[in-house]
């Protein structure tokens, strides 16, 4: 999670930011750990996703990976699929309004929830992109559930478009 770019002008916005930052990072061990341990890691690296067709889910996770100085957190590599899929950022209130968005899709984890609720009490300027991230998964086909390790040879416009409900060409003989 990085720094969110714009300031908002609430007061000590940068003071809850990092309190958030802090959480983040010290509780997703502990939810690995706990929640994840069936939860078998992908057996890819960043180089081999680089190596995926353009235009593919792998390849853009990978670009992403690259562009956020990042890498893939094994037992989480979901996560990063959904900032891909949902063209969310990494910054702590997009980071927010992705849980906000994944739970209107269904997903009801308790880091899911614990990440909204924290994050409602933290950035209340931010409400109103909360609740229109929450709906925006609620319009969404499912896929918080997909395993996507299977799916990096998918293209990824395709993707989207699917998951968006939006006709789809080269998903219409599957569907």
């Amino acid at each position: 999670m990085t720094r969110t770019p714009e300031v908002t002008g609430w007061p000590l916005f940068r003071i809850r930011e990092g309190i958030m930052i802090q959480l983040v990072g010290f509780t997703y061990p502990l939810y690995i750990k706990w929640f994840k341990q069936g939860r078998p890691a992908w057996q890819k690296s960043s180089a081999e996703l680089m190596a995926y067709p353009d235009g593919t889910l792998g390849k853009t996770l990978g670009h992403f990976l690259q562009r956020n100085e990042i890498h893939l957190i094994p037992k989480l590599e979901n996560h990063d699929v959904f900032h891909v899929l949902l063209d969310y950022d990494t910054h702590a209130v997009a980071e927010s309004q992705m849980q906000f968005c994944l739970i209107g899709n269904g997903k009801r984890s308790l880091y899911a929830i614990g990440t909204a609720v924290v994050a409602s009490f933290t950035f209340p300027e931010y409400w109103g992109s909360f609740r229109r991230a929450y709906r925006r998964g609620k319009e969404l086909r499912r896929f918080y559930r997909w395993y996507f390790e299977y799916l990096l040879d998918e293209p990824i416009e395709e993707m989207k478009a699917f998951i968006a409900k939006k006709p789809s060409a080269y998903y219409k003989s599957i569907f």
